[in-house]
């Protein structure tokens, strides 16, 4: 089993420099939100996902430092660790829905003129598809926990 405290520090530190260039980026592109609403509202799903994914990290980390669910955890800390880490998983994809056809149209995938638009409609469909998964994965381990 790997070491998660090795691997969260190997790990924050790349992120909080995404983190910084990100509030830099977010800053520098609100002054042309006149000419680019869409975009600024984009930015703005962007921004607003951040901080619930840095808040649902935290909080994560924080339920299972307290306990695992496997721990023979109660009902409320079990509730806790469900609803705490949806949050995280839907922060994370809905950010991601947004960020990674941005990231294509950067490195110069999408030049098209509906290229953008059909890149995004199938990053969404593969995202929902991928929480439906999720979803019924962790039902299962909850559901399965149970029995």
């Amino acid at each position: 089993m790997p070491d998660f405290k090795i691997t969260g520090r190997r790990l924050f530190y790349p992120l909080v420099l995404h983190i910084i260039i990100s509030l830099y980026l977010y800053l520098k592109e609100k002054t042309k939100s006149k000419r680019y609403s869409n975009l600024i509202k984009e930015t703005n799903q962007q921004l607003i996902t951040g901080i619930c994914i840095i808040i649902f990290a935290a909080l994560h980390i924080v339920n299972y430092s307290l306990g695992s669910v496997s721990d023979n955890a109660d009902i409320f800390r079990t509730l806790s660790h469900i609803i705490v880490d949806n949050l995280l998983i839907v922060s994370i994809a809905l950010h991601l829905r947004v960020s990674i056809p941005r990231l294509m149209i950067s490195f110069g995938f999408l030049e098209g003129k509906n290229d953008y638009a059909n890149a995004k409609s199938k990053i969404n469909m593969f995202i929902l598809v991928l929480l439906i998964i999720i979803f019924m994965a962790e039902a299962i381990f909850y559901i399965g926990g149970i029995l």
